[in-house]
């Protein structure tokens, strides 16, 4: 990536940290030219054409407050640069971390020198050292919506997360312990979750499991974290998790379901095992489902659901809460949601619908991967047939992802549903 410099500072003086980091850097001709050289369209910064443009300054406020001596008043009087040599790679840091920053569902952790200081198969349980705040903030995090899943090259017979350990093994949606390549667990972790692999952020402290996660499974979001020993304090690591890859959880009451339901996948997988038929494991699930017209409540999640969605849904249309508002509003549009729950928890909602009664038409039927495989997706067409008072066509745009809905199409719609309201 090529990244220019700006600030009333001596940027040369950080260009090294950030070419250290992989990034070519551009620096302005001389002390205070920066404006100079926008206007400037023959300057050297419009020829290096930059994907990016740092302001060392805009991380002054935040990071001042979590690392300390972030400021350096001998480096300032002496080289008009107020910062540390901390404080620098903590900025490099910042904007590494920036730049990747995108929605994502699954936190997968390492768990030696990361969760706790020691290395267990080497330490011994009792010898190591909890990561007690970092641990409570991944709890916190997991409470909001954020699926944990743990990945740690140990023996599986270890027994995990010491009794004053916050976190739990139950906190995990799924762990990997085992001596297998980490993008392998990753991989399939994911399918077990029935989520891809460019809804994770990978954290680990060894960096040849990064450069291999980069290299195996590019789309997965590789923390650029280097370790407790890196100058990056647990309140820092946390911040930075939640506003890259996760802000958006905790706002709708599926969010807060949503890690209770991923760890309750266990017993559904344990019933399926035990069950000698398909539509005798759906049975025992005892499948309810609440239909409704969507109001005033739904707004939030139905837009989160329409950012977020891709594997079951007809057009992947992304709508925003504003627009669902004006769909609810008018007369010639229906929009219908579907909360469902079974024997093992209760999942909020998971599916809606929005019909175009003028053009007899679905223009939205999308519904989240974790409600996939219970046929509730037939349970939603037989309702909205019924309450529409006709058969409406479905409105299909095909993309890499949307198989599954496609799947759907193709069954004719017309697989007996075990859902009861």
């Amino acid at each position: 990536m090529k990244v220019a410099l700006a600030g009333d500072v001596a940027l040369d003086l950080l260009a090294p940290y950030f070419r250290e980091a992989g990034f070519e850097t551009y620096v302005p001709a001389g002390f205070g030219t920066w404006r100079q050289e926008l206007l400037d369209g023959n300057s050297g910064l419009h020829r290096f054409s930059p994907d990016a443009v740092c302001d060392v300054r805009s991380y002054d406020g935040v990071l001042a407050r979590e690392i300390p001596g972030f400021f350096d008043e001998r480096m300032r009087v002496l080289a008009s640069m107020p910062y540390s040599l901390a404080g620098i790679r903590a900025i490099v840091d910042e904007f590494s971390w920036s730049v990747l920053s995108s929605s994502r569902k699954i936190l997968a952790v390492d768990a030696d020198e990361t969760l706790w200081r020691g290395i267990l198969s080497e330490d011994g349980k009792e010898n190591l050292s909890p990561c007690t705040s970092f641990q409570e903030g991944l709890k916190a995090l997991r409470a909001e919506g954020v699926t944990l899943v743990l990945l740690t090259k140990n023996d599986p017979v270890f027994p995990f997360m010491r009794g004053d350990m916050p976190l739990k093994d139950g906190d995990f949606a799924v762990m990997k312990v085992n001596w297998g390549p980490k993008a392998g667990n990753l991989l399939e972790a994911c399918r077990e979750l029935n989520l891809g692999v460019e809804s994770a952020v990978f954290l680990d402290d060894n960096p040849f499991e990064r450069a291999q996660m980069k290299a195996q499974l590019p789309e997965v979001a590789t923390a650029p974290w280097n370790g407790w020993d890196g100058g990056c304090p647990a309140v820092t690591l946390l911040r930075r998790l939640k506003s890259c890859f996760f802000s958006g959880m905790g706002a709708t009451a599926e969010d807060r379901l949503r890690s209770a339901d991923y760890s309750a996948m266990a017993a559904r997988a344990e019933s399926l095992a035990g069950a000698k038929t398909l539509e005798g494991y759906l049975d025992s699930l005892d499948l309810r489902v609440e239909p409704s017209a969507a109001g005033e409540r739904d707004l939030d999640r139905l837009a989160q659901m329409a950012g977020k969605t891709n594997q079951f849904n007809a057009t992947t249309i992304r709508r925003s809460r504003a627009c669902f508002a004006s769909l609810i509003a008018d007369p010639s549009k229906r929009v219908f949601v579907f909360r469902s729950r079974d024997r093992y928890g209760d999942q909020g909602l998971v599916c809606y619908v929005v019909a175009d009664l003028p053009s007899r038409r679905i223009t939205d039927f999308v519904m989240s991967c974790r409600a996939m495989g219970r046929t509730l997706e037939h349970f939603a067409w037989r309702y909205v047939c019924d309450a529409l008072g006709f058969v409406p066509s479905v409105d299909f745009v095909p993309t890499a992802k949307n198989g599954p809905f496609k799947a759907f199409l193709d069954s004719g719609m017309a697989v007996r549903t075990r859902y009861r309201t």
